[in-house]
């Protein structure tokens, strides 16, 4: 299988200011290709976004293409904070991204980089944070039941409802921001903190307005995230493709099956 090699490193705004910074980050990824005889592609310096790595424009559609390998100097161009760090990662795997990390000696395709995965998925609380493992493809399929199939109502912000099979499908821009939502609400912060952080980072709602309190509310205590669908007062599990594990949907509803209908 043929691999593409991209460099790739985020900056703050500040440092990418700075061209010693983003000459020292290009000399750090093409001295460490060419010692390792990797052939790299290009070099991606992203900047100027705040919110989740999984939501900035350059990274997002390097992992959406086949067989991509990211080299990158640091897991800082990941995030600052190891849970945001750690729902990357999962998420590389999930794609079968391949990621090489200078500072840290981290490489996914060999058997000691993917042990750090199998770690990071066995911590009670990261388990929370991260998509389920990628299944195999003969197992992702969902046959919404006959009493919903044709059931009415709003489709939830993280989900596109395709009209010709009326199936709901993963939004691939939205769902990054459920996944956030529940992680920033899992690490403690406020109702009213995450909606203004969303809003300070652009990220419209579904009718593309700011986020408030409330609506942030209303997609937490949501049993939809977790791929079951509740039709009066009856739940149908893997209904749909979730986009949080039910582990974190109840640790943030402090234990209780919060049901609400979409």
């Amino acid at each position: 299988m043929n691999h593409t090699f991209h460099g790739y490193v985020w900056l703050s705004p500040e440092d990418a200011s700075r061209p010693e910074r983003v000459t020292a980050a290009r000399s750090t990824l093409e001295a460490y290709c060419d010692a390792n005889g990797l052939k790299l592609t290009d070099v991606h310096i992203e900047t100027g976004h705040f919110g989740s790595a999984l939501e900035r424009p350059i990274l997002g559609s390097l992992i959406a293409e086949p067989n991509t390998v990211l080299v990158m100097p640091s897991l800082n161009s990941l995030g600052r904070r190891f849970h945001d760090v750690a729902t990357v990662l999962s998420e590389f795997a999930h794609r079968e991204v391949r990621l090489v990390s200078i500072a840290e000696g981290v490489d996914t395709s060999k058997p000691e980089g993917m042990q750090l995965i199998r770690v990071l998925v066995r911590i009670p609380q990261v388990a929370g944070w991260i998509k389920p493992i990628k299944a195999p493809a003969t197992s992702k399929v969902y046959v919404r039941a006959r009493e919903v199939l044709h059931n009415g109502g709003t489709c939830p912000f993280g989900y596109t409802l395709d009209e010709s099979t009326n199936q709901f499908v993963i939004n691939e821009r939205e769902a990054p921001v459920v996944q956030r939502i529940f992680r920033e609400r899992s690490a403690g912060r406020s109702l009213r903190q995450i909606a203004g952080d969303l809003s300070r980072d652009g990220i419209a709602t579904k009718r593309g307005g700011r986020w408030q309190a409330n609506t942030v509310k209303t997609i937490l205590e949501n049993i939809f995230y977790t791929g079951d669908y509740q039709c009066q007062s009856k739940v149908f599990e893997r209904d749909h493709e979730a986009i949080i594990a039910k582990e974190l949907f109840t640790e943030v509803n402090n234990g209780k099956a919060v049901l609400q209908v979409i």
